[in-house]
Protein backbone atom coordinates (compact mmCIF):
# COMPACT_ATOMS: atom_id res chain seq x y z
CA UNK A 1 0.00 0.00 0.00
CA UNK A 2 0.83 3.34 -1.27
CA UNK A 3 2.23 5.20 2.55
CA UNK A 4 3.35 8.37 0.81
CA UNK A 5 2.07 12.38 1.09
CA UNK A 6 2.31 12.84 -2.95
CA UNK A 7 0.59 16.05 -4.75
CA UNK A 8 -2.47 13.91 -5.83
CA UNK A 9 -2.77 13.31 -2.36
CA UNK A 10 -3.32 17.66 -1.60
CA UNK A 11 -5.41 19.97 -2.17
CA UNK A 12 -3.19 22.43 -4.31
CA UNK A 13 -5.59 25.15 -6.12
CA UNK A 14 -7.61 27.71 -4.37
CA UNK A 15 -10.44 26.42 -6.10
CA UNK A 16 -9.98 22.91 -5.06
CA UNK A 17 -10.63 24.42 -1.65
CA UNK A 18 -13.26 26.68 -2.55
CA UNK A 19 -15.66 23.64 -3.72
CA UNK A 20 -14.90 21.86 -0.23
CA UNK A 21 -16.00 25.38 1.59
CA UNK A 22 -19.19 25.69 -0.70
CA UNK A 23 -20.02 21.71 -0.81
CA UNK A 24 -19.37 20.13 1.95
CA UNK A 25 -21.85 17.58 2.51
CA UNK A 26 -19.62 15.86 5.87
CA UNK A 27 -18.27 17.28 8.75
CA UNK A 28 -16.45 16.43 12.13
CA UNK A 29 -15.95 19.02 14.78
CA UNK A 30 -13.75 19.13 17.66
CA UNK A 31 -12.85 21.79 20.20
CA UNK A 32 -9.50 22.95 18.11
CA UNK A 33 -10.62 21.55 14.75
CA UNK A 34 -13.48 21.67 12.38
CA UNK A 35 -12.76 19.18 9.44
CA UNK A 36 -15.27 19.55 5.81
CA UNK A 37 -15.04 17.05 3.38
CA UNK A 38 -16.85 16.33 0.20
CA UNK A 39 -16.66 13.30 -2.24
CA UNK A 40 -14.16 13.28 -5.01
CA UNK A 41 -14.10 11.20 -8.36
CA UNK A 42 -10.48 10.53 -8.18
CA UNK A 43 -10.90 7.27 -5.80
CA UNK A 44 -8.27 8.40 -3.35
CA UNK A 45 -8.99 11.47 -0.55
CA UNK A 46 -6.56 14.73 -0.56
CA UNK A 47 -5.84 16.78 2.22
CA UNK A 48 -5.71 20.63 2.93
CA UNK A 49 -4.91 22.48 5.62
CA UNK A 50 -6.55 26.28 6.68
CA UNK A 51 -4.04 26.72 9.48
CA UNK A 52 -4.29 30.64 9.92
CA UNK A 53 -1.74 32.81 12.42
CA UNK A 54 -4.88 34.14 14.03
CA UNK A 55 -5.54 30.21 15.64
CA UNK A 56 -2.04 29.56 16.11
CA UNK A 57 0.20 32.34 16.82
CA UNK A 58 3.79 31.43 16.41
CA UNK A 59 4.86 29.57 13.07
CA UNK A 60 6.61 26.79 14.63
CA UNK A 61 3.31 25.62 16.11
CA UNK A 62 1.51 26.00 12.76
CA UNK A 63 4.14 24.32 11.07
CA UNK A 64 4.34 21.80 13.56
CA UNK A 65 0.04 20.93 13.63
CA UNK A 66 0.58 21.17 9.96
CA UNK A 67 3.10 18.49 10.06
CA UNK A 68 1.50 15.98 12.38
CA UNK A 69 -1.84 16.63 10.36
CA UNK A 70 -0.10 15.28 7.16
CA UNK A 71 1.39 12.48 8.80
CA UNK A 72 -1.45 11.59 10.65
CA UNK A 73 -3.91 11.51 7.27
CA UNK A 74 -0.66 9.85 5.40
CA UNK A 75 -1.14 6.86 8.11
CA UNK A 76 -5.31 7.03 7.73
CA UNK A 77 -5.86 7.66 4.38
CA UNK A 78 -6.94 4.09 3.68
CA UNK A 79 -9.97 4.65 5.81
CA UNK A 80 -10.90 7.56 4.37
CA UNK A 81 -12.38 6.23 1.42
CA UNK A 82 -12.24 9.10 -1.61
CA UNK A 83 -13.04 12.37 0.44
CA UNK A 84 -11.39 15.92 -0.36
CA UNK A 85 -10.90 17.30 2.96
CA UNK A 86 -10.30 20.77 4.72
CA UNK A 87 -8.60 20.85 8.18
CA UNK A 88 -9.27 24.32 9.81
CA UNK A 89 -7.63 24.98 12.78
CA UNK A 90 -9.46 26.90 15.80
CA UNK A 91 -7.59 28.77 19.39
CA UNK A 92 -5.98 26.71 21.27
CA UNK A 93 -4.58 24.05 18.32
CA UNK A 94 -1.11 24.76 18.51
CA UNK A 95 -0.99 24.78 22.53
CA UNK A 96 -1.58 20.80 22.33
CA UNK A 97 1.30 18.27 22.69
CA UNK A 98 2.12 16.47 19.50
CA UNK A 99 0.44 13.08 21.36
CA UNK A 100 -1.92 15.18 22.07
CA UNK A 101 -2.47 16.06 18.47
CA UNK A 102 -1.87 12.51 17.22
CA UNK A 103 -4.97 11.46 19.19
CA UNK A 104 -6.59 14.57 18.23
CA UNK A 105 -6.49 13.89 14.30
CA UNK A 106 -6.95 10.14 14.88
CA UNK A 107 -10.25 10.64 16.53
CA UNK A 108 -11.17 13.30 13.93
CA UNK A 109 -10.25 10.71 11.00
CA UNK A 110 -12.81 8.14 12.64
CA UNK A 111 -15.75 10.63 13.04
CA UNK A 112 -15.43 11.71 8.89
CA UNK A 113 -14.66 7.89 8.05
CA UNK A 114 -17.78 6.75 9.94
CA UNK A 115 -19.92 9.43 8.66
CA UNK A 116 -18.66 8.55 5.11
CA UNK A 117 -20.01 5.49 5.79
CA UNK A 118 -24.01 7.31 6.04
CA UNK A 119 -25.47 9.08 3.38
CA UNK A 120 -25.15 12.52 3.35
CA UNK A 121 -28.15 14.75 4.74
CA UNK A 122 -30.55 16.15 2.50
CA UNK A 123 -30.72 19.93 2.58
CA UNK A 124 -34.93 18.99 2.60
CA UNK A 125 -36.49 17.09 5.49
CA UNK A 126 -39.89 17.07 4.55
CA UNK A 127 -41.49 14.14 2.52
CA UNK A 128 -40.94 14.07 -0.92
CA UNK A 129 -44.02 16.60 -3.04
CA UNK A 130 -46.49 14.60 -5.33
CA UNK A 131 -47.13 17.41 -8.19
CA UNK A 132 -49.59 15.22 -9.82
Amino acid sequence: MDRGFKPEYRLLTPGQFKLVFDGATRKASGPYVLLLARSNDLGHPRLGLVIAKKSVKRAVDRNRVKRIARESFRLNKSELGNLDIVVLARKGLGELDNAALHDMYRGMWRKLAKSADKPPRSRHSGPPSSNA
